[in-house]
């Protein structure tokens, strides 16, 4: 999973609070609300060709199966089953499952995008040390600069382990974005 995938992902997991805090003041649009940060979970993961969306879309199919008056049989209620209360239980359901299956997914790529940022930090400390990373840029390709740089790097007797270690634990493209981070200075 790519670093902009999962960065998406956490922009919406970032959504889940803002939507609790509407549940608890009641807001009447807090199941549209739910059912439109599902959908977005949804377009990113169809985008990004990832098997979890089949798992969000039947999310969102339950929390429209509610508002059209199906009570899931997971959900207990206690006193009067209204409408309303159907659709926010609902709603709440879906979402921390939503939460839980997203959560899941970047779980283990986080992590290695973690390891692969404290390897970069650590091949940009000694690239610096070397002369293998200029102090400054000038204004240029930057794509074509990060790519002559990771040349350099990878033809590095010291470096060329590291930078290999990195490509592989996140990828190429990947390593050139956590490159590109730990290079302060760029333009």
């Amino acid at each position: 999973m790519h670093i902009v995938t999962i960065e998406a992902l956490q922009r919406e997991l970032l959504r889940v609070p803002k939507l609790v805090d509407r549940l608890e003041q009641r807001d009447q649009n807090f199941p549209e609300a739910v059912k439109s940060c599902l959908s977005q979970l949804e377009t990113i993961l169809v985008n990004h060709r990832m098997s979890e969306a089949a798992g969000v879309a039947a999310l969102r199919a339950e929390l429209i199966a509610s508002e059209r008056g199906v009570v899931p049989a997971s959900l207990d209620f206690r006193g009067r089953k209204t409408s309303r209360k159907v659709k926010e239980a609902t709603a709440a359901d879906v979402l921390m499952r939503a939460e839980q299956l997203i959560s899941g997914t970047i779980r283990v790529p986080m992590e290695h995008i973690q390891e692969g940022e404290r390897i970069a930090r650590q091949i940009v400390a000694l690239g610096k040390r070397k002369g293998l990373i200029p102090v400054s840029h000038g204004e240029g390709n930057r794509t074509a600069m990060l790519n002559s740089l990771w040349q350099a790097l990878d033809a590095d007797p010291e470096l060329g382990n590291a930078a290999t270690h990195l490509a592989g634990l996140v990828g190429k493209y990947d390593a050139l974005i956590l490159l590109d981070r730990m290079i302060p200075g760029l333009p």
